[in-house]
């Protein structure tokens, strides 16, 4: 087994988090959910439908990686866990009559597990997942000094050709490419992602590139039939693929920018930069793909009503986030609230697109939305609790930014235009 100590140092805080919230996320799911959606493919464990083994897997994960302890010793300590809950239901002796020939299974399903030697990839991929998460967490706190991200293979006999193609490549922070290809790519990946300033750029006279372009849809062949996913298109015309259910970034799913640690005009330009970059308009696109794939496999159609987008939602939520705008200390004041940034999640932009469906209400729409959050004409107290409506007129069009107010966190509910009318009642006049 490969060495993964440099995972279980120092109490990785992000690290340990990522591993909690897979555990929760798993006791959310049901059997129906995790057949399409997108959170189960990011915390479900290959061939193993028992949600409540994998509750128990993922919580010992994230004790290992707080405790520091090693595989070999999770590993009997889980094995011994299974043993007491009765999940032991024999041994193979073709393998051993020791711990490695326990053949594990759940016993309110029979549903077979198989042997401790599957663990070893759970548990490196687990937690190359979660180191994966810590470092994008640092990376992207880092991305005003350090902007340019540059892909690195580890380019020995075990690379993989398609990741050994992509090293040495580098995109900014905030291309498409790294919603897709940002490390690890597959199981055992050990692709890393280096970090660079201007002054790396210019003195190196390295090239940056634009992933948009190369990023094509692509039919993965399965043993029956195909899937759609994204590929790479490399220079020499070859695509490179993610390994199946490896084709997201999964350090977005854990990614909380604090905003409130920058001086709030640099808030507000990064704000206004990730409402309008490459990397939200791919994922903005992306959900819309996905969306109208899965009604057309349930035979929806047009605007749907709440029962199905709940349907529809369950199947698309992928538990990522981006800065859709901060509060001013005025406003933050004003709303006595302990934090400023805005977060859009990916769950609302479902909820946007269904609800704008037929509307002139495009992607650039969002590019002004950190100023309708930043510096709002009126801000008026909603119908719901913790609910407030902010009003900003830019360019001809009035705006409407429904903001829910947790004081600790604080999320985007709906973005619209409304009409002369409407926005009349909003202000208060005639």
């Amino acid at each position: 087994m490969a060495d993964v100590g440099f995972l279980l140092g120092l109490e990785p805080k992000k690290a340990i988090e990522f591993l909690q919230n897979k555990k929760v996320a798993a006791g959310k799911l049901n059997q129906a959910s995790m057949i399409d959606s997108a959170t189960a493919r990011a915390i479900s464990i290959a061939n193993l439908s028992s949600l409540e083994m994998t509750k128990d897997i993922y919580q010992s994960l994230a004790e290992a990686q707080a405790k520091g302890i090693a595989f070999g010793q999770w590993k009997r300590d889980l094995v011994a866990h299974f043993a007491k809950k009765g999940w032991v239901a024999g041994h193979d002796k073709k393998i051993s009559r020791g711990i490695d020939g326990t053949i594990l299974a759940d016993p309110k399903t029979g549903e077979l597990f198989g042997t401790p030697r599957r663990l070893e990839t759970i548990f490196r991929t687990n937690m190359q997942q979660a180191f994966a998460a810590q470092n994008y967490q640092a990376l992207r706190d880092n991305a005003d000094e350090r902007p340019y991200w540059q892909y690195s293979a580890v380019n020995d006999d075990r690379t993989r050709p398609s990741h050994g193609a992509m090293d040495g490549l580098i995109y900014r922070f905030d291309d498409p490419f790294w919603s897709v290809f940002y490390p690890p790519n597959g199981f055992n990946c050990r692709c890393t992602v280096i970090a660079l300033a201007d002054r790396d750029i210019e003195r190196d006279k390295l090239f940056v590139s634009d992933g948009e372009d190369n990023l094509v849809e692509h039919e993965r062949p399965l043993k029956q039939g195909t899937e759609k996913t994204t590929a790479f298109k490399l220079p020499d015309g070859r695509l490179a693929v993610t390994d199946r259910g490896f084709d997201y970034n999964v350090g977005k799913m854990s990614y909380r920018p604090n905003l409130d640690n920058y001086p709030e005009t640099l808030a507000h330009a990064f704000a206004k930069r990730e409402m309008s970059g490459g990397e939200f308009r791919f994922e903005v696109a992306r959900l819309e793909k996905d969306m109208e794939q899965i009604k057309q496999r349930l035979n929806l159609s047009g605007k749907l009503n709440e029962d199905q987008m709940i349907t529809v939602r369950n199947q698309l939520r992928k538990e990522y986030k981006f800065a859709a705008g901060v509060f001013s200390q005025a406003i933050k004041k004003q709303l006595k609230s302990d934090t400023a940034t805005v977060w859009i999640s990916d769950d609302t932009l479902v909820k946007q697109l269904n609800s704008r469906l037929g509307q002139e209400f495009g992607f650039d729409e969002y590019g002004v939305l950190p100023d309708v959050i930043y510096s709002p004409d009126k801000v008026v107290k909603g119908n719901r609790e913790n609910h407030f409506e902010f009003l900003k007129e830019i360019n001809g069009n009035r705006y409407v930014a429904v903001i829910k107010n947790l004081n600790n966190e604080i999320f985007l509910q709906s973005f619209r235009i409304v009409e002369s009318k409407k926005w009349r009642k909003l202000f208060g006049s005639n």
